[in-house]
């Protein structure tokens, strides 16, 4: 190791010839060929393509800013702005209107391949792994391993260099069940404490956006599954069209968006009655928004899938047609909870028919008497 290296600043010289170094921008891994500059008592890592135009630009950095020219200064620095021509001056600058941003929080990680054994947990606030579900994932990532899928682990590199798992335990512990992944990539910071661990931990989690349920469904059509892609297929035969965007503010009018209750509806009774129901809604709410469309999808599921003796089709639709989309939705307003909302709509559709049934019954029997 160089002397003019100083000691706190770099790890020893491993087997390989290469050492890790402190450097103004985080950790740094030095390899033979590198070259190290020492720059006022900061250590920099360059390539020895990079290294010249490195130094140059230190050098820019260096030379002393002339923030104004006097009197005996003009013929060593030029001359000052309020000497300058008309004939050449020079178009002023375009105001850069871009946000300003405050500087980044905390230094750069060194982007490393660890080890698994050398990785460890804090249970102090790492969520515990002992129940069904974390059993259940771990077994799943081990099962079905996917590189593609395995984002770096954040780790924290302790003072007395041990390395603490922030984010990515479950990646870790179910490589840690296979006998040919002997490391994992990891983005490693240092912290100043365990609470400024912990503090992390939180952010990173609570920073996490879930996929909303249209997301996964487009994604899946993207991917060519095969669920989406039915579903997909039973929209279309009923003329309709699956919205994009989750605020029901932003549909127009023949969108649906109760992609879940769909496949949920084909897995449990089958493409048919999904499709029966779909096109149902189309026929009796044409050119209407269906915001509440997964209330009514629900309780004409409930409907079709358990029809009595003498049900019949038409006079559903023809009960539907006696109120639009956002009416029947009424009878859900201010219930919470997806099971109460479809029992409810439900049971509104179902009087509608039954009185329907009823006037035909009293009608025909009039006609009998004539």
């Amino acid at each position: 190791m160089p002397d003019w290296v100083p000691r706190h600043m770099a790890g020893g010289i491993e087997a390989n010839g290469t050492f890790v170094l402190e450097t103004e921008l985080g950790r740094a891994r030095v390899h033979l060929g590198n070259i190290v500059i020492e720059h006022r008592g900061t250590a920099w890592v360059r390539t020895i393509e990079d290294a010249a135009d490195f130094i140059e630009g230190l050098k820019i950095i260096t030379e002393p800013t002339i923030a104004n020219v006097g009197p005996g200064k003009v013929h060593q620095f030029g001359t000052g702005k309020r000497a300058t021509s008309k004939a050449k001056k020079k178009p002023s600058k375009l105001i850069d209107y871009r946000a300003r941003y405050s500087p980044p929080v905390g230094s750069q990680p060194s982007i490393e391949w660890i080890h698994l054994n050398r990785l460890s947990i804090d249970g102090a606030y790492q969520r515990s792994t002992d129940n069904e579900a974390s059993r259940r994932l771990i077994t799943s990532i081990a099962a079905k391993f996917d590189w593609r899928l395995c984002a770096p682990l954040v780790v924290s590199r302790r003072a007395d260099d041990t390395l603490t798992i922030i984010d990515g335990q479950h990646r870790w512990m179910a490589a840690s069940k296979r006998d040919d992944i002997p490391q994992l990539p990891c983005c490693v910071f240092r912290y100043e404490s365990t609470k400024e661990e912990a503090r992390m931990f939180i952010l990173a989690n609570r920073a996490r956006k879930p996929m909303n349920r249209l997301d996964d469904y487009f994604a899946a059509l993207a991917a060519a599954d095969e669920d989406a892609l039915e579903i997909q297929q039973l929209v279309a035969d009923a003329g309709l069209q699956v919205a994009r965007n989750t605020s029901s503010s932003a549909w127009r009018p023949g969108e649906i968006a109760f992609t879940s209750a769909m496949a949920s509806s084909v897995r449990r009774f089958g493409p048919a009655i999904t499709s029966a129901v779909l096109t149902n809604m189309a026929v009796a709410f044409p050119n209407q928004k269906l915001t509440h469309g997964g209330a009514i999808f629900g309780g004409l599921v409930r409907i079709m899938s358990r029809p009595g003796p003498d049900f019949d089709p038409d006079r559903l639709v023809s009960a539907l047609q006696t109120r639009t989309a956002d009416e029947w939705g009424l009878y859900a307003a201010g219930l919470k909870g997806g099971d109460m909302r479809v029992a409810a709509l439900h049971d509104a559709i179902m009087d509608t028919y039954d009185k329907q049934a009823l006037d035909e019954g009293t009608s025909e029997e009039r006609a009998l008497a004539l």
